[in-house]
């Protein structure tokens, strides 16, 4: 063979496949650059949830609280927090009825003292007017306590003595009441009842922070 026709044969074979080398090298090309493509949308996506405050385990967690959530609603009864009108209103106005019962109580059995020790200051009266106001007091919060939770039974030791204790406070409110409207030389039954009221209020207050900030609220596990 001829030198000029070798080289003719030897060119036109390189031409042949140096296009198909070169598109072998760009489809390798291809799959190197789609494997860090791939990583870097997902680093992307990462920091976007993350911007967003969206961990990955977003999912997880949020099924998660819900279920605590559910657990707590039926263990202190809770206001349902999707309801809106009136009714939502009332049921978000027990916490604000409680404090003047307690207060009026708990100065009435401290008026009551005064009246022990001196018996000519003339605060007969202002007891009476103090348990009154407690009396009607107490009734009222009873009442949005039961709009609060609805008929509903249910609840833990600390959710059950809340609600029967809360009764028995309105049961012996209005005792007290009728013991004070009558005029009596001793004073001995309203006496009994204003210091036991006194300690069942306390009691009371204790118990309904139990259940809006959780248990041991005061910090005084030690006891």
């Amino acid at each position: 063979m001829k030198a000029p026709s070798f080289l003719a044969l030897l060119a036109a074979s390189l031409l042949f496949v140096g296009p198909v080398q070169a598109h072998g090298d760009e489809k390798h090309g291809e799959e190197a650059s789609a494997a860090p493509a791939a990583t870097n949308g997902d680093a992307h996506d990462q920091a976007a949830m993350a911007q967003m405050g969206e961990p990955a385990g977003a999912g997880e967690s949020s099924g998660a609280h819900d279920e605590a959530g559910e657990a707590l609603d039926d263990a202190g009864g809770h206001a349902d927090e999707g309801e809106t009108g009136v009714m939502a209103v009332l049921k978000k106005l027990h916490p604000a009825t409680i404090h003047f019962p307690i207060a009026l109580f708990l100065m009435a059995a401290a008026t009551e003292v005064f009246v022990m020790r001196r018996k000519e200051a003339g605060l007969q009266s202002a007891v009476r007017v103090l348990v009154y106001g407690g009396a009607i007091g107490a009734v009222v919060a009873v009442l949005f306590g039961w709009v609060h939770t609805g008929l509903w039974f249910g609840g833990d030791t600390v959710m059950q003595v809340h609600r029967w204790n809360g009764m028995l406070i309105a049961v012996l409110g209005i005792a007290m009441a009728y013991l004070a409207s009558r005029p009596s030389q001793s004073r001995a039954w309203l006496r009994a009842s204003l210091f036991s009221m006194a300690a069942l209020v306390l009691i009371q207050g204790f118990l309904g922070g139990e259940l809006a900030h959780g248990p041991n609220h005061l910090g005084i596990s030690w006891l």
